[in-house]
């Protein structure tokens, strides 16, 4: 799960009474819209609880609540309009997971708040169930937008930084396409990487290398 929204998770299991988006927010320090849609995401996935009335009220879930859900994986079949809106791009997303040898990149377009996380997490759980990749793989989801004001940091997160590349990294680490190694990697809000990171991406999805910020060196 996204650190973030798994940072906001956290937030609203320890509030029972339940929480406004704005306090979300306001709490951890972060834009608005960005909670909204990490809240909406966590309530069709069934990790909390989400009020019809205003202003909206989010809450954890009781414990005899989550057991039952907690035993459900998200599934094509389980999305709303799997039958009819969404069929031709469910057919198209399991082509892609079926294509050989181990599926295609793949765009995955949408307004905010449309779900198109959960729909990258069931083609993840597509792949398991067609053992095109093993049931142990990472899924890792990322929102570009975290961090659009800081491109090193961006970058960093993705690519890998390697000590000393900028000021503060000072040591190496990891990134996303190192530790999604052999699982799927989710890049929401993609088009927040600047044209340089969608060069580096581009790089490896053509290519499968690409470059830890500092190193001189492909991967």
């Amino acid at each position: 799960m996204n650190p973030r929204k798994q940072e906001i998770l956290q937030l609203v299991n320890n509030h029972t009474q339940g929480l406004t988006a704005q306090q979300i927010a306001t709490t951890l320090e972060v834009d608005r819209s960005n909670v909204s849609r990490y809240l909406n995401e966590l309530a069709q996935n069934g990790n909390i609880e989400k009020s019809t009335n205003r202003p909206v009220i989010y809450r954890p879930i009781l414990s005899e609540e989550k057991n039952l859900n907690s035993t459900n994986e998200v599934r094509f079949d389980h999305l709303v309009g799997a039958d009819a809106s969404l069929k031709v791009s469910i057919q198209q997303a399991k082509a892609a997971m079926l294509y050989p040898p181990k599926g295609l990149h793949t765009i995955i377009f949408g307004q905010t708040g449309t779900g198109k996380s959960m729909f990258a997490e069931c083609m993840y759980q597509f792949a398991i169930q067609i053992k095109s990749i093993a049931k142990s793989a990472p899924f890792i989801s990322f929102n570009c937008a975290d961090y659009a004001q800081n491109p090193q940091l961006l970058f960093g997160h993705i690519f890998g930084v390697k000590k000393g590349a900028y000021t503060g990294a000072d040591s190496d680490s990891t990134g996303l396409l190192a530790k999604a190694d052999g699982g799927i990697l989710f890049l929401d809000e993609i088009h927040r990487l600047p044209p340089e990171g969608q060069e580096m991406l581009f790089s490896f999805i053509d290519k499968g290398v690409y470059r830890p910020l500092g190193e001189s060196s492909q991967t």
